[in-house]
């Protein structure tokens, strides 16, 4: 790669004016995807600040100019001109952003902005073809709660690409997480496809709400309640498509494997308690790594405590919300021996209507997040709509935790972190990157002096998996999770 190229890497982006016409400027998409074929791809171009001026994602300039033979900058902006572009300029990617943020409007939640160009696909997700294109494989533009502006997911996909040791196969499919909630529905940004997903394995899941003799399994009837839930959060941990409608969606852990458990028809889940419990237990014993509860109860119940205790002792990673609207923590995330997630929203502010305490861990993206519509179709049939509004709630800090411990385990290695920690105990596991997820969160936008209300910060998943682990057998068991109040400290 030469030396004017690599420059371009995160300070710099490439926009192009465009003639008005669509079909021009769909001609111009048409002829950038051909010189990133075969080994990327890209499936929409981003608006840019002003009118006709679209941005050209960075991945995507790094791969067409070393393909055409290391272009210098007027020999690139001449190939951009040939293909139709009227002019092309450099902005400066802080400079975007900002543009970007501070112009944006919200109308009764809803982000009001211009459409982008883009060219229906028939493949419900790009594949991830190895570290050498997982930058054109994982595209920008990123939604806030994703990129370096929360907890840098985006970044820390940089850091596996550049890793050989993985280069060939994306680095957490193998992470299986149990998603305890309302069920599963078919969309696009999760990999559906005729009735098919290469990472939702309903059939690994079970329904502890009516029973597995529902022929559906899993699957969300769209009850009262809280419809559509489990779609909605699954894909804020896994959601994998950058074609969707209005811009790349992704979750923390694109293509993380998700096993469904149907245990509720809404987020408060007093009544299902044992549900929660018996599902925990079904994750362990089908070898599952992490398990999401974006859920909660006013009261406690010792029978899902003590599933808690057993999925600490077997190694698995439990997030938990930590609610909102009550004011207080809800269980399980009041429990021990899991991580609780309090909500910020953009800007690293407090999300006003999370609760707050000594119960929260860390905070995470939880205002404003951009989700998938999930809708209530017949088997086979997959829904492909980005919800019209914005989405909020604990639930999504939750989700993006969750995914960040799927990185972090990948990161670390399945295995290799079960033979360090399988002597002294696999509780290590779970022990460890709970305390470095707290050791290693950024601060968020609130008074030095409140240390008590929203856990040690906000997450951090680039520092997160450059922490180095700690040794095996110098960490401290957390007290049951029934038991006293356990501070998480090593």
């Amino acid at each position: 790669m030469t030396q004017e190229v690599q420059d371009l890497q995160l300070k710099d982006i490439t926009t192009v004016q465009l003639p008005a016409s669509v079909t021009a400027q769909k001609q111009f998409l048409k002829k950038l995807q051909a010189a990133l074929a075969p080994e990327g791809e890209l499936s929409a171009l981003t608006t840019g600040p002003s009118e006709n001026v679209f941005v050209v994602p960075h991945a995507a300039e790094q791969a067409v100019r070393e393909k055409q033979g290391h272009l210098s900058t007027d020999q690139w902006k001449t190939l951009l001109e040939d293909w139709g572009a009227l002019s092309v300029n450099t902005l400066a990617l802080k400079a975007y952003i900002a543009l970007e943020t501070r112009g944006a409007i919200l109308h009764e939640g809803e982000l009001i902005s211009p459409p982008k160009i883009s060219i229906p696909h028939p493949e419900p997700q790009v594949k991830y073809q190895g570290g050498a294109v997982i930058q054109a494989a994982f595209a920008g533009p990123y939604d806030w709660h994703i990129d370096q502006r929360s907890v840098g997911a985006a970044e820390a996909w940089r850091m596996f690409s550049g890793k050989p040791s993985f280069a060939s196969d994306l680095p957490w499919a193998g992470v299986r997480i149990a998603h305890i909630d309302t069920g599963y529905t078919e969309h696009a940004a999760l990999g559906w496809d005729s009735g098919h997903s290469p990472y939702v394995h309903p059939d690994q899941g079970r329904d502890f709400w009516q029973g597995d003799h529902d022929q559906d399994g899993p699957r969300d009837p769209f009850l009262p309640g809280f419809p559509g839930h489990g779609t909605r959060i699954s894909a804020a941990i896994a959601g994998f498509r950058p074609d969707a409608q209005g811009g790349p969606f992704y979750g923390v852990a694109p293509g993380a494997q998700i096993i469904p458990y149907r245990v509720t028809d809404s987020v408060i889940v007093d009544h299902v308690q044992d549900h929660i419990r018996d599902a925990i237990r079904a994750a362990i014993a089908s070898g599952c790594h992490v398990v999401n509860i974006s859920l909660g109860a006013l009261r406690p119940s010792r029978a899902l405590a003590a599933a808690l205790d057993d999925a600490y002792d077997a190694g698995l990673i439990v997030v938990c919300a930590a609610g909102q609207v009550w004011g207080e923590v809800i269980y399980p995330g009041r429990f021990n021996r899991c991580i609780t997630m309090g909500g910020v929203g953009p800007g690293l502010k407090p999300w006003s209507s999370a609760a707050t305490g000594i119960y929260v861990d860390l905070c995470g993206p939880a205002d404003e997040i951009r989700r998938v519509q999930a809708e209530k179709l017949p088997p086979g049939q997959t829904a492909t709509q980005i919800a019209p509004k914005t989405g909020d709630g604990t639930s999504y800090a939750t989700a993006c935790c969750s995914g960040a411990a799927a990185l972090w385990l990948a990161w670390h290695g399945l295995d290799k972190l079960k033979q360090k920690y399988s002597a002294p105990g696999l509780w290590q596991i779970p022990k460890a990157f709970k305390y470095l997820a707290r050791k290693t969160a950024r601060k968020g936008n609130w008074p030095d002096s409140i240390t008590d209300k929203y856990g040690s910060g906000v997450l951090d998943i680039p520092a997160l998996l450059k922490a180095p682990l700690p040794d095996a057998g110098t960490m401290r068991k957390e007290n049951l999770a029934y038991g006293q109040f356990d501070d998480g400290s090593l």
